[in-house]
């Protein structure tokens, strides 16, 4: 029986011949390096023993760990830096911001979920910015009247629908209850929400930077990104630790301002203060609408 012969290209150890440019077998573009410059795909045509398997999910394996430790050390310890190495084009050694946003989302919902953690930031004792809560808030003792000491519900009592009314009716505990226990579920995507909604306030505050809206998304999927973390790590805090790290993700917030949109401190505080006043306005009141959605379900 005749032998069937390899192509010229193609060599006996199934290696290609020098000279011969190689085509990406997902996209089918010319591809001369290890990696195809069109769609990002290596140009090898995967492991021919379990070896190079092995050695392959290694190399892959380590690879992430280095971006993510890369990643999280850039967001956490020094503000604004990663926005700066993204909008100066160093991407590949980094995980991409979006990327990065929602890895950190689905690990502290589900830290929130499997552990009953409330998420917050505590500026003086326990009051603050309470995004998910797994105690009931304070109650106001005093008056007697077993209101909940917030500002949202205080707003409840002058809506009037069948959801509002039927809420109104339960006792203290049942309505703590009753809004954790919606509330968390939906929750995560109010925050993602948010992301664009503090971009535009960025555009609005910087529109004399002329920059286009999908740097201002990068910077805000970032800062939310560190928000969250430290959200997650005050859960466990002790009350002065946690009031001290509360104060320190402003002053987080400020330096990432200065650093990725440059400017004077002064003006850098003067328009920082702007976009948290309109952030905070925000966040009180998507929670309020997702409490009214809630109950008119």
């Amino acid at each position: 029986m005749p032998m069937t012969s390899l192509p010229p290209e193609i060599a006996e150890d199934g290696e290609l011949s020098p000279g011969h440019v190689k085509a990406c077998l997902n996209c089918d573009t010319s591809a001369p390096g290890n990696f195809c410059p069109e769609c990002g795909q290596e140009t090898a045509q995967g492991p021919r023993s379990i070896a190079q398997y092995f050695h392959e999910s290694m190399t892959r394996a380590a690879i992430g760990r280095s971006r993510l430790w890369q990643t999280l050390s850039k967001l956490l310890f020094s503000p604004g830096a990663l926005t700066v190495e993204y909008k100066a084009g160093r991407r590949t050694r980094y995980l991409r911001p979006l990327q990065l946003y929602l890895l950190t989302s689905v690990i502290v919902f589900a830290a929130v979920q499997f552990f009953g953690l409330s998420l917050g930031l505590r500026f003086v004792d326990e009051q603050g910015l309470h995004l998910l809560r797994n105690t009931p808030p304070v109650v106001d003792k005093v008056q007697g009247q077993g209101q909940l000491v917030t500002a949202m519900l205080g707003i409840l009592d002058h809506i009037d629908t069948p959801g509002v009314r039927r809420f109104q009716a339960l006792s203290i505990e049942d309505k703590f209850i009753f809004l954790r226990a919606r509330r968390v579920v939906v929750v995560s995507y109010v925050i993602l929400l948010l992301v664009p909604i503090f971009a535009l306030t960025l555009g609005l505050s910087y529109r004399d930077r002329r920059r286009h809206y999908a740097e201002h998304l990068v910077f805000g999927l970032h800062c939310q990104t560190f928000l969250l973390f430290m959200l997650l790590v005050e859960s466990k805090l002790p009350t002065i630790v946690a009031n001290a790290l509360s104060f320190w993700v402003i002053a987080y917030f400020t330096i990432a301002l200065k650093r990725v949109y440059g400017g004077t401190w002064a003006e850098t505080l003067g328009r920082g203060l702007i976009m948290l006043t309109a952030y905070f306005g925000i966040f009180f009141v998507a929670n309020l609408l997702l409490i009214v959605a809630i109950l008119a379900l």
